[in-house]
């Protein structure tokens, strides 16, 4: 009766264990929660774009790999001085005779430039201060349409950023995609053409700056375009500079050059 009662005991045991062992088997361990065990490859991480060389006759060919952080901070058209670490490869660096990075904003002009040495990769560290220079106001469109209306579109958005399908009921593009207050005479307008796969000509659009409501004139809408007249006193003599810095790796040889160009985009 005790040998009876002693195997009845420890088979209780055994199963008692094995289920504690089956419900810890099917928690998530430290090793998996914490990320992939050794030996396991990573999983690929999120990141930006890649960046390619391309050819040039000169055969140089320069190439901006990285800048870090990859925005700059703007605040009612002024950007803070920021710091920035860039990453640049120049293939046959022998070829060139001087290298240089310049940073420019269409509808302001050149912002900064300073050489860099001629090498296969580098790294630099610079402080970007175009603390001075007024970038202007913020131009926004919105389309209205039977489909329903547009999200604002910003003037002088990356149009690397603005990729559409034809299906998609967003506008694309608006030009020009900066103004340039010295082209901007007192009364005088400017011709807009605001773009989208979906436009037709039972669209009509509105537009604003600095979240004020501004008129449009003349305006004419067909296939995948809507035209008008922006009034260019609503500017107040200020500029409108495209929402990002043009950064420029630039490498000149005999009688020749090639540059590579990375968007610094805007944190507004």
């Amino acid at each position: 009766m005790i040998n009876y009662r002693h195997r009845v005991c420890w088979a209780l045991l055994l199963i008692i264990l094995f289920l504690g062992g089956c419900r810890k088997s099917g928690e998530p361990t430290a090793s998996s929660q914490a990320g992939n065990s050794p030996g396991q490859p990573a999983p690929a991480a999120l990141s930006s774009k890649e960046r390619h060389h391309r050819s040039f006759p000169s055969g140089v060919s320069p190439l901006i790999v990285s800048i870090t952080p990859d925005t700059i901070v703007v605040h009612d058209g002024h950007a803070q001085a920021q710091h920035y670490s860039l990453t640049y490869e120049i293939d046959h660096p022998e070829k060139g005779t001087k290298a240089y990075i310049q940073v420019y904003a269409q509808g302001v002009g050149s912002v900064q430039k300073f050489d860099v040495d001629l090498q296969p990769r580098g790294q630099i560290d610079f402080l970007l201060d175009a603390s001075s220079l007024d970038l202007g106001l913020t131009v926004q469109f919105r389309a209205h349409c039977p489909f329903g209306d547009t999200d604002w579109y910003t003037m002088g958005s990356d149009p690397a950023e603005q990729t559409q399908s034809p299906s998609s009921q967003e506008i694309g593009s608006v030009f020009p995609p900066s103004i340039d207050k010295r082209s901007i005479a007192r009364g005088v307008s400017v011709s807009v053409r605001i773009e989208g796969p979906q436009l037709s000509s039972a669209c009509t659009a509105e537009a604003k700056v600095n979240d004020t409501a501004v008129e449009l004139k003349n305006v004419r809408a067909e296939d995948k375009r809507i035209m008008a007249e922006f009034p260019g006193d609503a500017l107040e003599g200020r500029p409108v500079a495209t929402r990002y810095f043009e950064v420029l790796l630039v490498v000149e040889g005999a009688g020749t050059s090639a540059a590579d160009t990375y968007n610094l985009e805007f944190a507004e």
